[in-house]
Parts: structure tokens; C-alpha cells; sequence
């Protein structure tokens, strides 16, 4: 069924109503707002609790896009570094992190598909790497 023969409808979230859902990352936490189960693609808030962060370089297997809400969220090889407002783009591909939360983190992460090429090590199940 195409997405022509569905019935268009608007979707409203009030993300303060979402409970946010622990990752097996320790300090990782997200509220998922919209994912198509197709093409992997997803937008989701993310929450890195300060010290937490991604523990080894790592590539995606899709363009990532994230808007830095609030915190300090720091890519530890490069230095670059996401506060307030920043945007963020890692092309499909391209190796980064690790990563470390300086500050309490919330981003919005965007993936134009899947996220991962094969689930990384940091994971211990699947769906956290979805």
C-alpha cells in the first residue's frame, strides 16, 4: 500500500509527556518521535547524562543530523563540540566519536535510515541500535 492510499492525517507529540527510555548505554536515554519502520529512517530526543557519551569511534550507515537542545556534547578526537543551538551533520559513513557529555545533553537526532552498518559493541541488543 502506497503512502497515496493512505488517509494524511497531522500528528501532535508533547515531548514532556513521552517518558524517556534507557538505553544499554549507561547515561543514554531517548524519547522516539517518529520512526518508518521501511526505510529505518527516525527523529528522536536524546539525553546524555554528564559523563556519559559513546565510547568508541563508530560510522552510521546513513546521513545523522542532530540540533543540540541543551548541554555540552563534545566529539573527544576533533574537539567539536554541540551547545545550544548548534547543528550538527555526519555524513553516512564517516568515522567519529567517541564522544563525552561535558554537561547534561539533550539533541534531536535525525537519521535519514538505519543507523548502524552492524550493531556496535557499545549496544547489548538490537533494538537500542534501531
Amino acid at each position: 500500500m502506497s503512502s497515496f492510499d493512505e488517509p494524511l492525517r497531522e500528528v501532535l507529540l508533547q515531548t514532556d509527556d513521552l517518558e524517556w527510555v534507557e538505553k544499554s548505554l549507561a547515561g543514554l536515554s531517548h524519547k522516539m518521535l517518529w520512526r518508518d519502520e521501511e526505510t529505518e529512517a527516525s527523529i528522536a530526543l536524546v539525553r546524555f547524562e554528564k559523563g556519559s557519551g559513546i565510547p568508541s569511534a563508530h560510522q552510521h550507515a546513513s546521513n545523522q543530523f542532530m540540533f543540540c537542545l541543551s548541554g555540552r556534547y563534545v566529539y573527544l578526537p576533533t574537539g567539536t563540540t554541540l551547545t545550544k543551538g548548534s547543528f550538527y551533520w555526519n555524513p553516512k559513513g564517516v568515522e567519529h566519536g567517541p564522544t563525552l557529555a561535558e554537561e547534561t545533553s539533550v539533541l534531536l537526532e535525525v537519521y535519514d535510515g538505519p543507523h548502524y552498518p552492524v550493531r556496535p559493541s557499545f549496544y547489548d541488543n538490537d533494538e537500542d541500535a534501531r
